[in-house]
């Protein structure tokens, strides 16, 4: 195939938005329930046109919601969910979904998430009163052995139907098919950590520089090319 020099720009274009996504992933690789996202092109589009002007529209953005490590932390409002499922925040657009469990108490003694949303019960936010605070494994909350309240879990029939909201945060426009979890697994004193692996990413981020250099000399090879043909059609002239 022959190439030419707005095929191969615009292929440097699709390499700096998987840049991006890959500095992305490695920025939050220290962040608790971050789930790494990839950015897949689809061949066929970039092929039967690569040069469009949108570059993102033959871009596929999937996420991998893989479990993370667990980290223990011994505080009692640290939470895990071991295997499927989202705590549930409500923020003032609406209700998120998160794996982010490194929550915390407001002023009014709800538990709240870092950025100070309410985590919901299965009958809205869940205020503690004075005491010891346990989470049993079922989600139950207690003060001093009483039950306060009773942590929301939910997942989706289809995850990849959610986007990213940032914060961890993930928002369903009713396409993902949620699903209450009937049996939550909840570990207290433990945050699940980021599952983005480091090495991978790196190597990955390698690769696309050095795509990126070798499209750089294409283009440079290209523009001498141009010039030498230009010159040669000033001479027959």
């Amino acid at each position: 195939m022959a190439f030419e020099i707005p095929t191969v720009a615009a292929a440097m274009d699709l390499k700096v938005l998987q840049l991006d996504q890959i500095t992305n992933n490695l920025a939050n690789a220290a962040t608790p329930g971050f789930k790494a996202e990839h950015l897949h092109f689809l061949k066929n589009m970039a092929e039967n046109n690569p040069s469009s002007g949108d570059v993102a529209s033959l871009g596929s953005l999937v996420m991998d919601f893989a479990q993370g490590m667990p980290q223990r932390t011994g505080n009692p409002l640290d939470l895990q969910l071991q295997g499927d499922g989202f705590f549930v925040v409500g923020t003032k657009e609406s209700q998120a979904f998160t794996r982010k469990g490194d929550f915390t108490i407001n002023r009014l003694n709800q538990i709240v998430t870092q950025a100070g949303d309410p985590v919901l019960g299965e009958g809205g936010p869940i205020t503690l009163t004075k005491g010891k605070i346990e989470i049993g494994s079922e989600g139950s909350v207690y003060v001093d052995g009483s039950q306060v309240g009773k942590l929301r879990v939910v997942d989706f029939a289809s995850r990849q139907a959610l986007t990213s909201a940032g914060g961890g945060l993930y928002r369903d426009d009713g396409a993902a098919g949620m699903k209450k979890v009937e049996k939550p697994n909840v570990s207290s004193g433990v945050i699940e950590l980021s599952n983005v692996n480091v090495i991978k990413e790196m190597a990955e981020m390698i690769n696309i520089n050095r795509s990126f250099e070798a499209y750089s000399k294409i283009i440079q090879t290209l523009s001498e090319q141009d010039k030498l043909s230009t010159g040669r059609i000033g001479r027959v002239g």
